[in-house]
């Protein structure tokens, strides 16, 4: 969704502009909550960074907070989604707090984007 937002406007966007939902009940435009998990965002809904030739950066534009343990993942462990814009294309970095014992519960979290 990010992809074809920054391609059709030139600027990357918060949830709101980008047509996003995470699962859960709303609890905010940037945070919702289910029975595992907070997903929130640092960007607000409506926000937006225009791409430029030297970047453009939503830091935390997409956090999963789990709200309990799960398996060797403890809770309040984070899966973190930041976002990086140029003109030429956009790049997703993708950090697990507890890469030992978080990552085998998705392992593909980290080829998001690639």
């Amino acid at each position: 969704m990010q992809d074809a937002y920054a391609a059709e406007s030139n600027q990357l966007g918060g949830w709101e502009l980008i047509g996003y939902t995470a699962p859960g009940t709303k609890a905010s435009t940037t945070s919702f909550s289910s029975t595992n998990f907070t997903y929130s965002s640092t960007a607000d809904g409506g926000a937006s960074v225009a791409l430029t030739t030297t970047g453009a950066t939503m830091d935390g534009g997409w956090i999963a907070t789990a709200r309990v343990a799960l398996n060797d993942c403890a809770a309040n462990s984070t899966w973190t989604m930041s976002v990086t814009g140029k003109t030429d294309g956009i790049t997703y970095a993708k950090v697990y707090s507890d890469q030992t014992n978080c990552k085998p519960l998705t392992p593909n979290f980290e080829n998001i984007g690639n």
